[in-house]
């Protein structure tokens, strides 16, 4: 039933015995147990909710039916009470009330006539053998007095899957097409940071149109990476060749970033790439870190490694990087957070109420970061022309590949 589902393995055994509870009620009221009234199943588009809800009414015996938005306001509300009729003649039964966030088209869509008849169905057939199911894309739409318990007793979340899964899931699609054998999904994965599974489906098709159009009999890394950068951070890979350049003073930026990442946290830096996003000319991704929030020193290191793009080009060209001002601004918001959220340095600098604070004092933490962050930028520079030789390495290898994964930034460390 959910056994042909990667992953999730929580969310599979709560619907695992939700099964068995439907489907053997008489058990469950044997020991006092009342049956839940509904599930509400919600997260971002392609997360897997369609497929779960799929699985699940293939597991009851039951009879379904689906109520989907596809008519006019007043005509739905009459469509979605015919249902509820036709479910109460077929008991057991369970609707399906798909898209749920969708059922309104009002700008103040919590107090609309359609949740309000959508409350009175269920509340009209609490006493039934009905299940109601209900999905949606953003809970936030919906009125708490809608999902609360008693209408819907199961609610399950739905979050993009973990690196693990992640792999499990690309290796499933990668299944069915040709692809060359030095393929490494992990690195693919450390790309698709934020993707659903529905954007891993997504990339392994990409992929093969790529490698099709380019007359490859199979899809290799290229493509894959191609692929992925596109559709995560809107890069194309080939727009690099035009600028080479320039490309070596991104390349050397972005290696500041790697460099001092790795060395306060080794394997900390998910890839790095001299690729243009939507809104830079490079980037480096991190890892994500339990202990960024409970332990200030890698916060410190993640604001050190911010300032490093910067000082990485005034160690090479003893030029000021006009490309770092997004950068300065994120290490100036987590130093903020020392003095004022944290108290680090006493709490003369904590502001309780930044409107109702005199200018002095705001200019006097103020100072306190420039301070603390012109420490941090010393240091940084220092680590820098100490390894330089390794700068140099990642930067060149950066420059020639356009994108660097943490194994081979691992590498050029052993090997510098």
């Amino acid at each position: 039933m959910f056994d042909n589902i990667i992953g999730y393995d929580e969310t599979k055994k709560t619907l695992k015995m939700l099964v068995d509870v439907l489907n053997n009620t008489k058990k469950y009221k044997e020991i006092g147990s009342t049956i839940p009234h509904g599930l509400f199943i919600h997260g971002r588009p392609g997360v897997g909710k369609t497929t779960f809800v799929e699985a699940l009414l293939k597991g009851l015996n039951r009879k379904s039916f689906v109520v989907r938005k596809n008519k006019s306001d007043g005509d739905f509300i009459n469509y979605m009470s015919d249902v509820f009729d036709e479910a109460k003649n077929s008991q057991p039964a369970v609707i399906l009330l798909d898209d749920l966030d969708k059922y309104s088209e009002t700008s103040d869509s919590k107090n609309n006539e359609e949740f309000v008849a959508v409350q009175s169905l269920i509340d009209n057939v609490k006493n039934d053998d009905i299940f109601v199911i209900a999905t949606a894309n953003d809970r936030s739409c919906l009125p708490d007095s809608l999902t609360r318990s008693g209408r819907f007793d199961i609610i399950i979340e739905l979050f993009i899957p973990h690196d693990e899964d992640k792999l499990k899931i690309f290796n499933y699609y990668l299944s069915n097409k040709k692809v060359d054998k030095n393929i490494n999904v992990k690195r693919i994965v450390d790309i698709l940071i934020s993707a659903t599974c529905a954007d891993l489906e997504k990339v392994c098709n990409q992929a093969g149109l790529y490698a099709k159009y380019n007359n490859k009999d199979s899809i290799g890394m290229d493509e894959l990476i191609k692929a992925s950068l596109e559709l995560t951070y809107g890069s194309n890979i080939d727009d690099n060749d035009k600028y080479p350049n320039y490309n070596i003073n991104i390349a050397y930026h972005e290696a500041g970033h790697a460099l001092i990442a790795e060395l306060f946290e080794p394997e900390s830096v998910r890839f790095v790439t001299i690729c243009k996003s939507n809104t830079t000319k490079g980037f480096t991704i991190y890892k994500n870190n339990d202990y960024y929030y409970c332990d200030i020193k890698y916060m410190e290191y993640r604001v050190k490694s911010l300032l490093a793009g910067k000082a990485a080009i005034e160690v090479v060209y003893n030029s000021c990087d006009v490309g770092s001002s997004d950068d300065l601004s994120r290490a100036f918001n987590v130093v903020d957070r020392f003095f004022d959220d944290y108290c680090m340095d006493g709490f003369d600098g904590y502001i309780k109420n930044p409107h109702e604070v005199s200018e002095s004092t705001k200019d006097a933490k103020d100072n306190k970061i420039r301070v603390l962050l012109t420490k941090y930028y010393q240091e940084v520079k220092e680590l820098l022309i100490e390894h330089r030789t390794e700068l140099d390495n990642i930067a060149h290898s950066l420059n020639d590949k356009k994108i660097l994964f943490q194994d081979e930034i691992k590498d050029i460390l052993k090997m510098s």
